[in-house]
């Protein structure tokens, strides 16, 4: 289907779609529909090191935890079942009231792994339909622009200018500048403010003002068969802390309850069971208590747990912390790690001895052993040996163009690390040679000094000279351009790789090449005009070099 068809076959279902509702003129409120990005790229991290999915469901789970009297609550995602399915969109929670379906609601967000693409514009319209005749907001939370060859800003343009009484809200998570401006374009189109988050706090603080916006609206109440439980938990000095667990009564299963936000059960008699649960998986000495909950309202229980042991760790190189990086702890010997933290973490964890193993970088397999008894808080710390971030820049002379491949650092002809292009590498100061590993080529280095210094760029002219290769046929003029292959005889300044039996180039473009000789053979072997063949040509390179080397037509 070409492109103005597959175009004007949107418009018309977004056209229908449209026509299919009827339009309140009253200002949009009382509705508040979620739709949340599960697409592969939320397994990315923000700033601070934590992964978007992570930050996005704790902060969602504590957001619909709040107050929603007088709101109506639905909840969207998308991307999250199947790899490159532009469909892939689904209605995890109808329109509810918050207490029927906050509990549903919060199971339903700590289910989700992100996995596919992100069709912002598809969930839009699926939106449109679940929302009938209902008027309120969508909170769009996203990490990245749309992926499914759609437009979203020129359907919520389609939907203001037919007065659609919905409000479409974006909250950009962990975005990039360009992508920023591309989420802000739906604001834009809605009307409404854009919100961009780089942490927890400031997602929290996105959707808190967003709900300010929204006035809830009245309704009338059915009677309430469902109560809500809210467990406190504290300890021995009556300090909040969260705990989980079940609540069962007899001739029923158990209900998973904690004490982040409300617990809707029906009303009667339970044992609650709760406590604090730890980094293995288990509660840790949990207390078992009667309770009684009524048939309507809130019933609060709080009560007294003990707190188990807890961890947290950091990396020090020499008296400078560093980042570190993730920590396993392994017991008894077994291969498989207990549990694992983030350095920047505070875990709570169960009595006994571990082994804590971390490994920032290959010059640091760091391992502490640590035992914790009921009380315990201890901070392990992991001494690191000195190594230094560096960046290596290999460019060509007379140019400056950036040779792009990710340059190797040896020692006695021995390899020793791979910088990478754009990240480069943690590496122990001293004196290396720097290799610039090409297909073709392998120019050296020598004694290449690395200091001290924390963070340092290394900036090495390469010798060059340009190459283009053109095609020319029988009568001289030149035949369209093609592929060559390319191999290298011998090198002025440099090692040909031993593997190497050659590189496909592209013909008529400008080619960065090392002083040798080398030789070139036609890709397509036969003339565009069927009147020969071409032959392999060899060539030589100098430093400086910007010429033209002519694959020449053999005639039948």
């Amino acid at each position: 289907m070409n492109s103005r068809l597959h175009s004007f076959f949107s418009a018309l279902i977004i056209l229908i779609c449209l026509s299919s509702y009827s339009f309140s003129q009253e200002d949009p409120s009382g509705s508040i529909y979620i739709i949340l990005d599960s697409s592969g790229s939320m397994w990315g991290e923000l700033p601070d090191k934590s992964r978007k999915v992570e930050t996005a469901k704790k902060v969602l789970k504590e957001y619909v935890a709040g107050d929603f009297e007088g709101y109506e609550l639905a909840f969207r995602v998308y991307g999250h079942r199947r790899k490159g399915d532009c469909l892939d969109s689904e209605l995890l929670i109808p329109f509810g009231e918050p207490d029927q379906v906050i509990s549903e609601l919060t199971q339903s967000i700590d289910s989700i792994k992100p996995l596919g693409k992100t069709p912002i514009t598809y969930s839009l319209q699926e939106a449109l339909k679940d929302f009938g005749d209902r008027q309120g907001e969508i909170i769009l939370i996203s990490d990245g622009i749309e992926t499914c060859d759609a437009d979203p800003c020129e359907l919520v343009r389609e939907w203001r200018e037919k007065d659609v009484k919905i409000k479409v809200h974006v909250v950009g998570l962990g975005l990039d500048e360009k992508s920023k401006a591309a989420m802000q374009c739906i604001s834009d189109a809605a009307g409404t403010e854009y919100h961009d988050a780089s942490s927890a706090s400031e997602l929290s603080e996105g959707l808190t003002k967003i709900k300010e916006e929204a006035a809830p609206v009245e309704r009338k109440k059915e009677p309430k068969t469902h109560a809500a439980l809210i467990i406190i938990g504290v300890d021995s000095l009556g300090n909040k802390i969260r705990v989980e667990g079940t609540v069962i009564r007899e001739g029923e299963d158990s209900i998973e309850v904690s004490s982040n936000g409300r617990n809707i059960i029906k009303g009667g008699d339970y044992n609650l069971e709760v406590g604090v649960l730890t980094r293995n998986g288990n509660l840790y000495k949990p207390v078992t208590k009667p309770i009684t909950a009524a048939d309507s309202g809130e019933t609060k229980v709080e009560i007294v747990i003990e707190v188990p042991p807890s961890v947290k760790a950091k990396f020090l190189d020499g008296d400078k912390v560093q980042r570190g990086s993730q920590i396993y702890a392994y017991q008894d010997g077994k291969k498989k790690a207990v549990f694992k933290f983030r350095p920047q973490d505070e875990v709570y964890i169960d009595e006994g001895t571990y082994e804590f193993r971390s490994k920032p970088n290959e010059e640091n397999d760091l391992s502490v052993t640590e035992s914790f008894e009921a009380g315990d808080s201890k901070e392990l710390v992991f001494n690191m040996v000195h190594t230094v971030h560096i960046y290596i820049k290999m460019v060509a002379s007379g140019t400056g163009e950036l040779y792009r491949e990710n340059y190797e650092l040896r020692k006695d002809g021995k390899k020793e690390y791979l910088v990478h292009i754009s990240n480069g590498a943690r590496v122990l100061p001293g004196t290396y040679d720097l290799i610039l590993p090409n297909r073709l080529f392998w120019y050296t280095k020598e004694g290449v000094s690395i200091s001290e210094e924390d963070e340092q760029e290394i900036d090495v002219t390469v010798p060059t000279g340009y190459i283009t290769f053109v095609y020319n046929n029988a009568d001289g003029t030149r035949d369209k351009d093609d592929r060559v292959f390319v191999t290298s005889v011998s090198l002025e300044n440099g090692t040909v790789p031993r593997y190497s039996k050659g590189i496909f180039k592209n013909g008529g473009e400008k080619i960065p090449f090392l002083p040798g000789k080398y030789s070139v053979g036609g890709w397509a072997h036969k003339s565009s005009k069927g009147d020969g063949t071409y032959q392999d040509v060899e060539f030589e390179v100098k430093e400086g070099d910007d010429k033209e080397v002519i694959i020449k037509l053999k005639p039948n």
